[in-house]
């Protein structure tokens, strides 16, 4: 859908790193800064995880699946370069999920930029969250 908004998520193989260093994160924001000018994808915003990144975008055509394969790829041949280590970086197609209503255009950036909070410092992650669900560490409130 053309002018749309989109939560955009792709995510490291077998749950894998997509990130080595902070070159790799640079070179990343470099493939992502191109997307504007070659395919009129509008960045509002974007997290950088470990073994996943999400986006916030509005495309200005309705071809999203153009442009959001080219730069992962183009990053994965990059990285496979500089780190010399075949295979894929990334699991499958990516996914994107269309906002519905621009009033919860908030609530996805919110969600987006506290990512790696809840992942990290408050040990609200995925895997801590289904560890705490069946007791195995404690609830960090």
């Amino acid at each position: 859908m053309p002018h749309g908004w989109y939560h955009v998520i792709n995510r490291g193989n077998r749950g894998g790193r997509i990130f080595r260093t902070d070159d790799d994160r640079r070179r990343f924001l470099g493939w992502l800064s191109e997307l504007p000018g070659r395919f009129a994808v509008a960045v509002h915003a974007f997290v950088l995880m470990d073994n996943h990144d999400h986006l916030f975008l509005r495309p200005r055509n309705p071809d999203l699946s153009r442009a959001i394969p080219w730069w992962p790829l183009s990053y994965a041949v990059r990285f496979s370069w500089a780190h010399q280590v075949p295979g894929h970086r990334f699991q499958g197609r990516f996914k994107a999920a269309i906002l519905q209503h621009e009033q919860a255009m908030p609530e996805v950036v919110r969600y987006l930029h506290l990512n790696p909070v809840r992942a990290a410092a408050l040990g609200l992650g995925k895997r801590d969250r289904q560890r705490s669900r069946a007791g195995v560490v404690k609830d960090p409130g």
